[in-house]
């Protein structure tokens, strides 16, 4: 589903809203599948000197229907979360973002990675990986 924040309930929260979702065989691995998921729409490098974050509060979810029965055989959740280095400024930097530990990029997140199978307990697949900063 695709919807570029035109939609009236969704513009009221635009860190949740998906804009575009692709899947395609991976260039790299021809058995395998890529898939993309794009969040946060309309967001131009002029619109800081903050930018939208994933939502702390949001559970993102790729979900993929591998027989065609319109249910989702895996799902691939994601959660995020946001630290603020420096509490005392508003800044999302407060100088150029060199390398994933500058100390310039005041406000962090990481995100989890949950895999869940139809049948079968969620997995945990990765924990504390951090997202790139907003390319400004």
């Amino acid at each position: 589903m695709s919807s570029h924040r035109e939609a009236p309930g969704i513009s009221k929260d635009p860190v949740a809203d998906n804009t575009d979702v692709y899947a395609f065989v991976s260039p790299d691995r021809a058995g395998s599948v890529t898939l993309i998921a794009n969040y946060i729409p309309l967001q131009g490098p002029a619109g800081g000197p903050n930018f939208y974050e994933f939502g702390d509060d949001v559970l993102y979810e790729i979900a993929v229907d591998n027989d065609g029965d319109n249910l989702a055989d895996v799902r691939f959740q994601f959660r995020f979360q946001t630290r603020v280095k420096n509490p005392h400024t508003f800044l999302y930097n407060t100088g150029p973002i060199a390398a994933l530990d500058s100390p310039n990029w005041n406000r962090v997140q990481t995100y989890s990675l949950v895999l869940i199978r139809e049948g079968q307990e969620p997995r945990l697949l990765a924990r504390g990986l951090t997202c790139p900063p907003v390319n400004i």
